[in-house]
């Protein structure tokens, strides 16, 4: 702000005044200046300030690295790093009003609503900190709230849909770019000197995220329009337009017409990319995943082509019609992803899949990856973890050689092999049995003979909380944890 008002000649008097109007207009706060009101305003500086807010919250509520001291910050502790993240800016706000306010004889600059510019701070930064928070301990939330994996899946995927679109905008930006360079450096060349170059130069890279998220409305079939200019992705109605040279990439053709098709191959794509990588074998959880991705998909959307619009002074209003963007980008999505749910179901490698599978796959939606027969011991101190089998409780001699056991009435012969996880195969059926049977019971009950082979009851399979990461209770779906060493697990 500074170097602005040295090259455009003035003094430092208005200094206070300019950088408190700069604070309001990075928040998307209508500013007003001799009358004129300009309310599109950049989005790469508001855009900045949201990711450093999300950025600093996820690394205050990140902690360590175990669930144990994640669990320490508790829900106050998250409303207490969300509330430090907000209050600063909204002080940041008020002060700046009143400068504003004050300083109205130095630069003709009017307060603006003192509402909308509270309102605009606490939803870039509230919003902004709760995405940070919520990023860093999206696994425990995950957890505790039960979220279905198909839902994290489709949330993913929704926000790679929202920035695959606003990619292809870029795209669509760059290549305008460059068939029009020409006019671009004739709208440059109007500022005279260095200073007016300079000045032209960065309000055009300022815009140019507003520019993409245009470009990108354009794409999944909106329109956009900039005073009396319409442009939509096969026509175009002219108007006057602001000397900006970015805005050098508008058509002032009469629209692409029929190569406007080509366009619509970019959300198709995109629709069929999520569609894709939201496959499941449970065509209930493809379809919902697919769902969740369009709606998160076309809110992201709406909410940046709201954002990315306002008024213009004499030209009128700069916008793109939010409804049309959110509601097309939901149907290009749910459509063509459902019918790559449809084409993936019938698929035979997906029906074989689905048969090899078995049917424990599709019971529960909600299996986190645990059975309700295990135990997870909390509170058990490793010191007194085999203390039920102390003071000579078991005798080594009473199992030595298989003395103990006699051959069943179906005989040696058709006793089956175990495998366990180290590799190492078991050399009979009585050693296993032993082996469960010494250490796998609770309560330190021991076989006396060939009979307790057919009368033990099923041991208490303990799992220790410190053996468990957060992905083994929500994105391991589908494994489950059984009897033995701590920390394995068997597909099903």
């Amino acid at each position: 702000m500074l170097s602005v008002l040295l090259l455009a000649g003035s003094g430092l008097t208005g200094l206070p005044s300019a950088i408190a109007s700069g604070w309001l207009a990075i928040h998307q706060v209508p500013v007003t200046i001799s009358g004129v009101t300009v309310g599109v305003l950049p989005l790469l500086p508001t855009l900045t300030v949201a990711a450093g807010t999300a950025w600093l919250t996820a690394r205050a509520v990140a902690g360590g690295t175990n669930s144990a001291e994640r669990d320490r910050h508790d829900l106050f502790d998250l409303g207490a790093v969300v509330f430090s993240a907000v209050i600063g800016p909204v002080l940041i706000t008020a002060m700046s009003l009143a400068v504003v306010m004050d300083g109205g004889s130095v630069l003709p600059v009017q307060t603006p609503s003192a509402l909308l510019a509270f309102l605009y701070t606490l939803g870039i930064h509230g919003g902004a900190a709760l995405a940070g928070v919520v990023w860093s301990r999206r696994r425990d939330f995950a957890a505790r709230g039960r979220v279905t994996y198909a839902d994290r899946r489709g949330f993913r995927y929704g926000l790679v849909a929202a920035l695959m679109l606003l990619v292809a905008g870029a795209v669509l930006v760059c290549l305008r770019m460059l068939m029009r360079h020409g006019q671009i450096g004739e709208l440059i060349e109007t500022g005279y000197d260095f200073d007016g170059f300079l000045g032209l130069s960065l309000l055009s890279v300022l815009y140019l995220p507003n520019v993409m998220v245009a470009a990108m409305a354009v794409l999944v079939g909106s329109d956009v329009r900039l005073g009396a200019m319409t442009v939509d992705l096969f026509t175009v109605r002219g108007g006057d337009v602001p000397p900006v040279p970015v805005l050098a990439v508008l058509p002032d053709g009469p629209g692409a017409g029929a190569w406007g098709l080509v366009g619509l191959l970019v959300p198709a794509g995109v629709a069929a990319f999520v569609g894709w990588r939201c496959r499941d074998l449970d065509p209930m959880a493809h379809v919902r995943s697919v769902g969740v991705a369009a709606a998160v998909a076309a809110s992201a959307v709406a909410l940046l082509t709201v954002a990315a619009g306002g008024t213009l002074g004499e030209f009128g209003d700069v916008a793109v019609t939010v409804s049309a963007a959110g509601v097309f980008t939901l149907g290009w999505i749910a459509v063509v992803g459902l019918l790559i749910v449809l084409v993936y179901a019938f698929l035979p490698s997906t029906r074989a899949a689905r048969l090899a599978v078995g049917d424990e796959y599709f019971d529960d939606p909600l299996d986190l990856g645990y059975e309700d027969e295990y135990v997870i011991v909390t509170d058990l101190d490793e010191d007194d973890e085999y203390s039920e089998f102390e003071d000579g409780e078991y005798d080594d001699a009473e199992f030595e050689d298989g003395a103990e056991f006699e051959d069943d009435e179906h005989g040696a012969d058709e006793r089956e092999d175990y495998v366990y996880d180290d590799g190492v195969e078991s050399r009979d059926n009585a050693s296993a049995d032993t082996d469960d049977a010494g250490f796998g019971s609770a309560d330190g009950w021991q076989p006396s003979g060939a009979d307790s082979l057919s009368r033990r009851e099923p041991a208490v399979n303990r799992v220790y909380d410190d053996d468990l990461d957060e992905t083994d209770l929500v994105d391991d779906a589908d494994y489950d944890l059984y009897p033995g060493s701590h920390g394995t697990s068997r597909q099903r």
